[in-house]
């Protein structure tokens, strides 16, 4: 029998900007090529922060408070004050997500070009895991 898990779905961005018509005219060797390769892959990663980090609501205004976090992380004795779009961002990575599903959202909930959004996103993400917060999950 198989392991049954939750059904779920991602936006994964098409790193080589093919259109859908384009994709459904490669031959299977040719999808299986393009689902397999670098640029793909990439873009499937899914992040989540890390157990050990909370995000509060106090008076009107967030922080993010080291609870049990990695005991060389340089921010465990530290309080993060994050602004509104980083806590947007926060929270759709407290369950797995891509770097599409977030800027998806994202562009949906704020007005900002596709592009401004990525580059936050991408960024939060870049720190997030430098410092130790976010993780790469299956």
């Amino acid at each position: 029998m198989k392991d049954y898990k939750k059904p779920e779905f991602h936006f994964i961005r098409n790193p080589d900007e093919l259109s859908g018509n384009e994709l459904a005219k490669l031959s299977d060797g040719e999808l299986s090529k393009y689902l397999n390769s670098d640029g793909y892959q990439r873009e499937k990663k899914k992040y989540r922060i890390k157990p050990g980090y909370i995000l509060r609501e106090i008076a009107g205004e967030y922080v993010i408070v080291p609870v049990g976090a990695e005991s060389k992380s340089p921010l465990e004795n530290t309080v993060m004050a994050p602004n509104g779009s980083a806590v947007f961002i926060w929270k759709h990575f407290e369950e797995p997500s891509t770097l599409e599903d977030v800027v998806v959202q994202g562009m949906l909930e704020y007005d900002v070009t596709e592009d401004r959004m990525r580059r936050s996103v991408e960024n939060f993400v870049t720190d997030a895991l430098n410092y130790k917060i976010l993780e790469e999950v299956e």
